[in-house]
This record gives structure tokens, sequence and C-alpha cells, in this order.
């Protein structure tokens, strides 16, 4: 009997896999107390082998910490299950907290912002630890604000503090 079912399972649609895919990983969903909706999508990696991207939505909190280790779950339990072969496979989950920074994301961002984000992301310093940044940040300041004061002192810049004083029109 195995051999047909495997036999027939060469000769089905990609599309008629990914459901099965699908169907199963929300089995394995259900197990592990998942709730949510999986989404199965076919990929083709650079070097033309076809893959398979798994994308979980679910309202419960999954710690980023943790995702590694269920994506290797999951590749093992749909590799028992016959769902999955040598094939790559990629598991997204969107959780709860995920969802909800979508809807607050920022309405005026720019390609400057995004860029200065991923810049500042990515930014090296292996000379310096984060203390010491935080330290020369703090000292830039003081130094540009006590700037800023010095040349309001040069200036004939004069706060007004009394309003009384002000002539009437």
């Amino acid at each position: 009997m195995q051999f047909i079912h495997r036999l027939r399972r060469r000769f089905q649609s990609r599309l008629a896999a990914l459901r099965r895919l699908q169907a199963s990983a929300q089995y394995i969903m259900r197990h592990v107390g998942i709730s949510g909706r999986a989404e199965c999508l076919a990929t083709r990696s650079a070097d033309g082998r076809a893959g398979v991207m798994l994308v979980i939505q679910t309202p419960k909190h999954v710690p980023v910490a943790a995702r590694e280790e269920i994506q290797q779950y999951f590749r093992r339990k749909l590799t028992e299950l016959g769902e999955l072969r040598d094939e790559p496979f990629r598991l997204v989950i969107r959780d709860g907290d995920d969802l909800s920074l979508a809807h607050r994301a920022r309405a005026d961002s720019s390609s400057a912002r995004i860029a200065s984000v991923i810049a500042a992301a990515n930014q090296r310093s292996d000379a310096e630890e984060p203390a010491e940044q935080l330290a020369d940040l703090r000292m830039t300041v003081r130094q540009r604000t006590s700037e800023r004061r010095q040349a309001r002192v040069d200036s004939d810049y004069a706060p007004l503090t009394d309003i009384g004083s002000l002539p009437a029109n």
C-alpha cells in the first residue's frame, strides 16, 4: 500500500502537494497548541531547487529566540509525515506582536528614514563598546549644547521674561 501511495504522490501536481503540506502543518500546529493560519508557498532557490515556505500567522506570542527550534521541529515532523523530502524548507512565524507592530507602523516613513534605520542597525564598531559609544554621544550632545548657549550669549539674544514690560500698541 505504501508503494502505491508513494507512486501516486509522484504524479500529483505541485499544488496538491502544497495543500497536503498545509493540512499537515495545521495538524502539527494544533498538536503543539498554536492557533492561527498556515499558508504554504512554493519557492525556488538560487541554484534552481524547488522548495517550500510555510507562513504561520498566529495571535499568540512566539518568542523570537525559539523560532529556529520551532522551524527544526516542523521540518522534522513534516519529514516524518512524508510531506517533505530533501527540499529547502523555511518557516516564517508572524505572531501577535508582529501583527500588532505592523498596525502601529509610521505612516510618514521615507526612504531616508528607512536607509538610516538600516545603516544604524548594520553599523559595525568592533573597537568601541556600547558604553563607550554612549559616553561619546553624551559628550557630543553636551558640547553642542554649550556651543549653542555660548552663541546665544555672544549674540544680542535676550528672551522675554516679563510680558508686562512690553510697549502697548
